[in-house]
């Protein structure tokens, strides 16, 4: 069997329209360089869809595991505590996602942290905005 992965940007919402924006754009910058990855985006507050929205719309794609990735820099409650419950992650950070009756695995990834490309993405800015 071909495996079919799912990608599930989580952003965290806002009552303002620009977070969600952000999010699903590069949810579509993913799916476009890699065509064959199924990818949603769900939000934790105040945006739709939710993030049990979000899973129940792999329905029908043909996933065959899920990777979880917060869309986040930093970890703060959202991040340890709320996702990995609403995923029913295990001490490992992976879990089981039940798509279309079946069981499907879904892992964690970690939020967007220090890295060389976000350091480069914020000179990137400061160079725009001089």
């Amino acid at each position: 069997m071909t495996e079919k992965l799912g990608i599930l940007a989580i952003g965290h919402g806002s009552k303002l329209p620009y977070n969600k924006e952000v999010v699903t754009k590069i949810a579509d910058y993913i799916a476009k360089k890699h065509s064959d990855v199924i990818i949603r985006a769900g939000f934790m507050e105040n945006s739709q869809p939710t993030l049990e929205e979000a899973i129940e719309s792999f329905s029908g794609t043909g996933v065959t595991k899920v990777a979880a990735v917060p869309v986040f820099l930093a970890s703060g409650v959202h991040i340890t505590k709320d996702i990995p419950q609403i995923l029913s992650l295990d001490e490992s950070g992976c879990g089981i996602l039940e798509i279309d009756g079946k069981e499907i695995p879904v892992c964690y990834a970690k939020p967007l942290g220090a890295d060389e490309l976000i350091a480069d993405l914020v000179f990137k800015r400061v160079q725009e905005a001089l």
